[in-house]
């Protein structure tokens, strides 16, 4: 019985450890989200433009180098860093749209 018990807790621990990356990951893309919530407070504060495709571009090229040195297929990358954007537009038009106060 004691060999099914090492692998259960094995799995346990390793749940426990993608448990505590997901947790780290909604952390770092917590503080990405402030941090874009500044870019559009600027953005709105100074007239400009919300989207800039060049820079997107090179976020896009930069996020799937860096995916694939980190092992990770560049299409996931690529699509969750589009979401990201995508979100951040949203926001920055959000705020491009608010009635001053």
């Amino acid at each position: 019985m004691a060999t099914n018990d090492s692998p259960k807790a094995e799995l346990a621990s390793l749940r426990a450890e993608v448990d505590e990356i997901d947790q780290q990951i909604m952390l770092l893309l917590g503080v990405r989200f402030r941090c874009t919530d500044m870019i559009g407070e600027l953005k709105t504060n100074h007239g400009m433009d919300l989207v800039d495709p060049r820079r997107e571009a090179q976020q896009v090229e930069r996020i799937r180098r860096l995916a694939l040195e980190a092992g990770v297929p560049p299409d996931l990358a690529e699509t969750i860093l589009r979401e990201v954007i995508d979100t951040v537009i949203d926001n920055h038009t959000r705020l491009r749209e608010r009635p001053y106060s």
